[in-house]
């Protein structure tokens, strides 16, 4: 049943509704497929629940209706060239890559067609149309629209979005890469990013998403990633997020993990004005194992929020969860991580660490780590640090030759480099690290 919302936030979901409305409009013989159907739930559960608004807990922290409440454009397809996206690139690393210009997919700059066998790429659409795959779309597309306001707007507004399937017992033998790259400037574009992976039996995966902007624009990526994992599949996830200093994102990513699998969660976020992680796994048989590492690095006015909830819901499973950031200048930092065991998940490892470095009196952290245990055969710790620089590092730097800025960057660059070696892809790995470089100076 759709509850009551406040005037206010109706009237921002309106808008919202109006762009959804121009969007059916130019859909011509498409308005009527099924996938129109499912977009049109969504927009009517954005409309029934509304934004939510700093009373809300979990949004206390970070204001979204700032983002929500400004006037966006839909993003289209803009002229780029490939060395834009060569820059985005992992150097000599081979992968399928797909290309999107502020929300478009370029099928010129895009390299995926040489597809093995086992691995389908595709729109949603497609998949939905084949009779093969058409249940795991529709399901995954409907089982979420509640779970906060804007996977309900992603859905609404998506492209058609991307589909990934790996079958059975196959190991795809290179990386995907999902490019995203905003052209800002002009009027303010609103971009929707929106994948869904399907891993089964036995299969592995690596996908990649990178963010990145030409110019310093103002811009709204909302971004959705589904994630299926098989029984025994492996899926590495990796998120690079270089955005505008001007630009605002909302990350939404769910993991769904079966019997004996494993999803590993490897975030670095660098850019962006106001940035929302919300990250779950759930956990839903036996002999599952999640990893979620990160790293952010918040400067100038930035404000990076990282949310993420781990369900232990049976038996014999393993979490680790490793994120550190540095905060600076008057950035703003905030960890929750959440970590449920429920009463029947016995003998259940789970490891939490938020460590974060506040290096300025008008940087502010906030962390907030949260173990809930309803069983009693467990291990399970979890904790957070913020501190300062150490003065007797620094000085040992220092007898060594280094002048201060030397010393402090080195130390800095330690101190999250530990999560980056935790990235299994090489090439990632050193790319993250380049990127980490640069933002530290």
């Amino acid at each position: 049943m759709a509850t009551a919302i406040d005037n206010k936030s109706a009237e921002i979901v309106a808008k919202y509704r109006i762009l959804f409305d121009l969007k059916e409009q130019q859909l011509n013989g498409q308005k009527s497929h099924p996938l129109q159907a499912i977009r049109q739930q969504a927009i009517e559960r954005l409309e029934s629940m509304g934004f939510p608004a700093r009373k809300d807990e979990d949004y206390k922290y970070t204001y979204v209706t700032k983002i929500a409440k400004q006037s966006f454009s839909e993003g289209t397809g803009s002229i780029i060239g490939e060395n834009v996206v060569k820059a985005a690139s992992f150097g000599d690393m081979d992968a399928f890559q797909l290309v999107f210009v502020n929300g478009v997919l370029n099928q010129e700059l895009s390299n995926f067609d040489n597809q093995m066998d086992g691995l389908t790429i595709s729109d949603l659409k497609t998949a939905y149309d084949n009779a093969d795959t058409q249940a795991l779309v529709e399901n995954a597309l409907t089982n979420e629209l509640g779970l906060n306001a804007f996977v309900a707007l992603n859905t609404a507004l998506s492209h058609g979005g991307t589909f990934i399937h790996v079958s059975k017992g196959t190991a795809v033998d290179k990386p995907i890469h999902l490019t995203n790259i905003t052209v800002s400037g002009g009027s303010a574009i609103m971009t929707s990013p929106q994948i869904l992976v399907v891993a089964e039996e036995s299969s592995e995966v690596s996908v990649i998403e990178t963010y990145s902007a030409i110019n310093d624009g103002t811009y709204f990526t909302n971004a959705l990633s589904r994630i299926m994992v098989g029984k025994n599949a492996h899926v590495h996830h990796y998120k690079l997020q270089n955005e505008s200093l001007a630009a605002f994102q909302i990350n939404n990513t769910i993991a769904i993990q079966e019997r004996d699998s494993t999803y590993s969660s490897y975030v670095l976020d660098l850019g962006g004005k106001t940035v929302r992680n919300n990250l779950s796994s759930h956990l839903q048989s036996s002999g599952t194992n999640t990893n979620l590492y990160g790293v952010y690095l918040a400067k100038g006015d930035q404000h990076i929020d990282n949310q993420s909830f781990i369900d232990h819901a049976h038996p014999h499973c393993e979490s680790n969860e490793l994120y550190k950031g540095i905060i600076d200048d008057k950035g703003r930092g905030v960890f929750n991580g959440k970590v449920n065991v429920r009463q029947d998940a016995q003998k259940t490892n789970a490891f939490q660490q938020n460590s974060s470095l506040v290096l300025s009196n008008t940087a502010q952290m906030d962390s907030k780590p949260q173990l809930e245990i309803f069983a009693d055969d467990v291990k399970c710790s979890h904790g957070a640090t913020i501190g300062q620089m150490d003065e007797t590092s620094i000085y040992y730097l220092r007898t060594r030759g280094m002048n201060l800025e030397q010393a402090r960057s080195m130390l800095q660059f330690a101190f999250v480099a530990e999560v980056l070696e935790n990235f299994q892809l090489e090439s990632v790995k050193e790319k993250a690290l380049a990127m980490m470089k640069e933002k530290l100076g």
